[in-house]
């Protein structure tokens, strides 16, 4: 029940949300625009909300993951409130080197919740290159994540090893390691505290650490197979065939027992992360960019005796009463 829901980001701005046991698709909407544009999407770990970004568009937005509904959007340079931009005729901005806004200037192509929940980290295409921390329930920038040991087990974009594009994710066990893709299609791993590459392997636009974080799992170019890669030996330990097209990212449920897959072949697939075996196939109709794993946020809830939501007089606006037995409040969750 915790690890059961699956968000999908396909091609030309879509989002949706799929009960990963069913196959049912629970909401979808347009999100970003751009029929060309690449969707990257992020669950809360409450499982609460679903964050979504365009190669299209410059800020990120949120959405409410029991019914598809947009919370938010980030800030962003269009010359109103604080921001002092300028917007051309074509609807261009002109940026103001004294705008007091910390935005995106182009579209984004990376985003993740901070572990409480709280907060949501954005990397910028090419042209943007910067990565900026998120108040994710203001909508407001807190920070320029720089340098990159500030960033919390993070995809991120900027030089690293002489390359023009790096994209990059944390081991879950050891924080100092870091697993990084480059243009050139090659997964490295590094000792952050040192700077030492520990390790080199062909691999995809992508990479990602197993929870106990023995393993990698990426793709070769342009492949349809997923590969599990010893994180020592660099060795592929085992192989997933099954997509028609190349696959485009990969996750691991909540609790490490299941992988997903997204591919230009419009499915998602399931496989089970110790075996390898495929549990399912769920078709989209339409290329899957990307993928994250979340729990019911609904089906957590209501497993209580008792369910109100609403704000408690006494405890402001930034919490919301969840549990209530005989007029005692027995649990309060952060919106986010």
């Amino acid at each position: 029940m915790l690890g059961r829901m699956l968000t999908l980001g396909l091609r030309g701005g879509r989002v949706m949300l799929v009960d990963e046991a069913t196959g049912e698709v629970k909401w979808a909407v347009q999100a970003h625009a751009g029929e060309n544009s690449r969707t990257k999407v992020a669950m809360s770990p409450s499982g609460r909300f679903v964050a979504s970004v365009s190669t299209a568009e410059e800020n990120w937005k949120l959405w409410d993951a029991a019914s598809g509904a947009e919370r938010m959007a980030g800030a962003r340079h269009d010359g109103t409130g604080a921001c002092i931009c300028e917007v051309t005729g074509s609807g261009r901005i002109s940026l103001h080197e004294g705008c007091p806004v910390l935005a995106h200037t182009a579209g984004l192509q990376q985003l993740i919740f901070t572990p409480s929940g709280h907060g949501l980290v954005t990397g910028g295409t090419g042209t943007d290159g910067t990565v900026i921390k998120w108040d994710a329930q203001t909508g407001l920038a807190t920070e320029l994540v720089f340098p990159l040991a500030t960033t919390p087990s993070i995809v991120a974009h900027g030089p690293w090893d002489d390359d023009d594009y790096y994209w990059m994710r944390r081991s879950p066990v050891n924080n100092s390691i870091l697993v990084t893709v480059n243009f050139q299609q090659h997964v490295k791993l590094w000792d952050e505290k040192s700077g030492e590459k520990i390790l080199s392997f062909p691999g995809r636009a992508f990479a990602v650490f197993s929870l106990d974080g023995r393993t990698i799992v990426t793709a070769c170019a342009s492949s349809r197979d997923v590969l599990f890669v010893d994180a020592e030996t660099g060795t592929v330990r085992l192989t997933l065939v099954g997509h028609q097209d190349a696959v485009s990212e990969v996750g691991f449920s909540v609790d490490g027992s299941k992988l997903a897959s997204t591919s230009a072949d419009g499915t998602c697939k399931v496989w089970d992360s110790s075996t390898g075996a495929l549990l399912r196939t769920i078709d989209v109709g339409a290329r899957v960019c990307s993928l994250a794993w979340g729990c019911d946020w609904v089906r957590f809830t209501q497993t209580g005796v008792a369910f109100a939501m609403g704000h408690h007089p006494r405890l402001g606006e930034r919490s919301e009463v969840l549990a209530l037995d005989e007029g005692v409040v027995r649990m309060i969750l952060d919106r986010v």
